[in-house]
């Protein structure tokens, strides 16, 4: 009994991630065929391809998970292709130590067949990028790269590939086009130094190379459909929808859930890493449809049980990490707890508060700055897209989590209405611009109407501790600047190294505090750090020192004691003794706290 497609199509509603089509297909069996055979050829009949996306990838935590994932899809369809669309070598805490070895040897054992480039892949030196794409190619994945074919390792990468779809009967064959582009956005790329992004692979506008390639696929590879994957921003991927009639685009670069119809395409991203994973049906029926049904959803990827060889390798790759995960750099006061990440680029977060505020406390105690009024630096660099615990510390590892982009600091004058206009124009929408400030900034509606707890004065030049990208990047105050110009890059300071001297200053005037009897006076007692009682305070009694002010210390982590013996190292002689311990006391008086103004 023939079986035909009615080419209808229905639409519902009943996903909470978004809209399910499927192709209804008709039938008049026979009388001795039941309705079970009826279904069990239309199944046969039918070439469906199913695909698992994610994208942004800054942790290993979900890939045990993924894992499980894939294999179940790859059981109910064996035709299940997985693929990572950019950011995962870079920007992490992890990958700043081990260059993305650790990433993609989760990837290559999840296994993820299909990698495409994004912006912070060009983050990690580039012959390191090199052994990455090496290590992908020699486990059998295929690197997609349509518009950077001038990229060193290109021969192993493919400027597009063909997916080929068999129905089970064999009755026909279908082809999916492949074609993958990142952003070639010039602000995303200034930061390097010549010859530049990818050692200077040129990067071709992406519209150009979609043109171009939905030609190729369509007309001489013939492919029944083309499907972009895209490191693209929200509003560039609209242009995408706009410009061409793609039925799906698959996108990543922004860190947020994206479902949403433009122009008759479907986009689709499944936020930042791993959380959630898109699963993407395109299933033709039989060998006369001309065109596929279409089904997606957001799977939680952790509802999927980890597989336990997949955990013990996460596990192993994150050991590196144990001591500075262990070393706190300062107490986190009740007013920003519980802190949290998610979701800098679209609201205000108490980990962008957090880091504000104790950036405006280390350029107002920095021996060497004017002071500010405020701090303000762009959600985009407060990474990490995590929750914390009620009672977490703020460590070593935390900082270098959240600026993993390695901003630099610098002060900038700016009139209070600019500051005002300037804000409200990275609200009403999710953007690495929205701009996160510190504790004594008051926002009322998308309006900024207090600094350092005042209310704003709108000719008052306010002076700003912020990023250069920060001021770049927002149309408002890059049109301040525009003929005033920035600070030299020299007056910058690494955002790390402002906050780690600051933590560092705060922690010696409290172990200093040890040495006065009952805590108050003068300095008295060195003997309560110099345990040994050689006149020199050395690192290991720092620590010691650290402990019984209730800090967490990791053993033979000295990152932050080693920022303490310069700050206590008055005369530079790279020790600190006796004397210079009495005579901090007299410097330092009284505590550095993270007081709001």
């Amino acid at each position: 009994q023939a079986i035909l497609a009615q080419g209808m199509v229905v639409r519902s509603s009943t996903h909470a991630f978004g809209l399910i089509i499927t192709a209804a297909m008709g039938c008049k069996p026979s009388a001795d065929v039941s309705k079970c055979s009826i279904a069990a050829a239309m199944s046969a009949m039918e070439a469906r391809l199913t695909i698992v996306h994610i994208t942004d990838v800054y942790i290993l935590d979900n890939f045990p998970h993924l894992r499980t994932l894939i294999q179940r899809k790859k059981q109910e369809n064996p035709n299940t292709i997985s693929m990572l669309t950019g950011d995962f070598l870079a920007p992490y805490l992890l990958s700043s130590i081990d260059k993305g070895a650790a990433m993609m040897s989760m990837i290559v054992r999840t296994p993820i067949d299909i990698l495409t480039w994004g912006n912070h892949e060009a983050d990690i030196p580039h012959p390191e990028v090199c052994k990455r794409v090496k290590e992908f190619h020699g486990a059998g994945g295929v690197w997609v790269n349509s518009n950077m074919q001038e990229h060193e390792m290109m021969h192993l990468q493919k400027p597009y590939e063909v997916v080929k779809v068999r129905s089970r009967d064999g009755s026909h064959t279908r082809q999916v086009g492949l074609v993958a582009v990142l952003s070639d956005d010039p602000s995303l790329y200034k930061k390097f130094k010549s010859p530049g992004a990818f050692n200077g692979a040129k990067i071709e506008c992406p519209w150009a190379t979609l043109e171009r390639y939905k030609k190729v696929l369509e007309e001489e590879e013939r492919c029944d459909l083309v499907l972009p994957l895209q490191h693209l921003y929200e509003i560039q991927d609209q242009k995408t929808c706009e410009q061409f009639d793609f039925p799906v685009v698959l996108s990543g670069h922004d860190h947020h859930l994206v479902d949403k119809e433009i122009n008759g395409t479907r986009l689709l991203k499944p936020g930042s890493d791993g959380h959630f994973a898109t699963v993407l049906d395109l299933s033709w029926g039989t060998a006369s449809s001309s065109t596929p049904s279409i089904k997606w959803e957001a799977v939680k990827v952790s509802d999927f049980p980890p597989d336990k060889s997949m955990v013990s390798a996460m596990e192993a790759s994150y050991l590196p990490l144990a001591r500075i995960r262990n070393t706190e750099l300062t107490p986190v006061p009740a007013r920003f707890r519980p802190l949290s990440s998610v979701g800098s680029r679209g609201r205000v977060t108490t980990m962008g508060t957090f880091i504000c505020s104790l950036a405006r406390e280390a350029v107002n105690a920095s021996p060497s700055r004017q002071g500010c009024d405020f701090c303000m630096i762009r959600g985009g660099h407060i990474n990490g897209e995590k929750d914390y615990p009620a009672d977490s510390i703020f460590s070593l590892e935390d900082l270098k989590t959240v600026n993993t982009d390695e901003v630099s600091l610098g002060v900038v004058e700016v009139p209070g209405e600019v500051v005002v206009r300037g804000v409200r124009s990275t609200r009403g929408s999710v953007s690495r611009l929205f701009m996160q400030y510190d504790d004594g900034v008051t926002e009322e509606d998308g309006t900024i109407v207090r600094i350092a707890g005042a209310p704003v004065e709108p000719e008052r030049l306010y002076r700003i501790a912020t990023t250069p990208t920060s001021i770049r990047d927002v149309p408002t105050f890059a049109e301040y600047f525009q003929d005033r110009g920035l600070p030299g890059e020299e007056e910058f300071v690494p955002l790390d190294a402002e906050l780690l001297g600051y933590c560092a200053r705060a922690a010696w005037q409290r172990i200093v505090d040890l040495c006065r009897p009952g805590r108050a006076g003068e300095v008295s007692n060195v003997e309560a750090i110099d345990l040994n009682k050689d006149g020199v305070i050395s690192k290991e009694e720092i620590q010691s020192a650290m402990r019984r002010l209730g800090m967490r210390v990791a053993d033979g982590e000295f990152t932050l004691v080693d920022f303490i013996v310069a700050v206590g190292d008055l005369n530079e002689d790279g020790l600190v003794d006796e004397y210079e311990v009495r005579l901090s006391g007299k410097l330092f008086p009284q505590p550095l706290t993270l007081e709001p103004p």
